[in-house]
């Protein structure tokens, strides 16, 4: 049992080894900080999610994004999973600069996407939740001006990885009452691996 159990962990070590020296335009998954210093554990393991290169092959139509609303903790949903989710496009913005998913470049940026269930909620920040198309997905799925003009405004059906993106707990009105809040929650879709506008549903 034992013996499984070691090479079970060795399994999972070398996957994310594997999957964060998967380099994009010189910029490895796992990230770095501008100045070239490593990242650190979890931000590397964060970093590597987001910056999955693949397609997702299986689909949990289960989470809805309700499901991300209502999970305030790293461990109320599950990060391995792949999602197909609809909803009403709010905004549609080039992602923050110097990131070290990015490796703190100024020539990649994430598609940054705020999502609501209805879109009554289109001007409140507090119902918004995040979607981003990674640097990895943005000659197949357009950059931020291309997005912007085609989804924008629209009802869209997203597919794509959870992702817990922990540095924004204290922005997400699931958690916090005050402060700098400009979302619902600190679970994602980052990566989108794709998007189709839809009817209203």
């Amino acid at each position: 049992m034992r013996r499984l159990s070691v090479l079970v962990l060795a399994f999972f070590c070398f996957s994310f080894l594997s999957d964060a020296q998967t380099s994009f335009k010189g910029c490895p998954a796992i990230g770095k900080h501008k100045d070239g210093k490593k990242v650190g554990v979890r931000e590397g393991g964060l970093n590597v999610r987001k910056n999955r290169g693949k397609k997702p092959t299986k689909i949990d139509h289960a989470i809805t994004l309700q499901s991300l609303i209502t999970a305030k903790e790293e461990t109320d949903l599950d990060f391995n999973k792949a999602v197909q989710i609809t909803a009403f496009v709010a905004n549609v913005k080039e992602g923050e600069p110097g990131e070290t998913c990015n490796c703190g470049r100024d020539d990649l940026h994430d598609v940054h996407i705020e999502v609501v269930a209805k879109e009554s909620d289109k001007d409140n920040k507090r119902k918004y939740v995040i979607f981003e198309i990674s640097p990895r997905f943005e000659a197949e799925l357009g950059d931020t001006e291309e997005v912007k003009g085609k989804i924008e405004g629209k009802w869209v059906k997203f597919t794509g990885y959870l992702t817990y993106d922990y540095w924004h707990r204290g922005n997400s009105s699931n958690r916090k009452k005050k402060g700098n809040i400009w979302r619902a929650t600190a679970w994602e879709v980052h990566p989108v691996t794709a998007y189709e506008v839809v009817p209203q549903p």
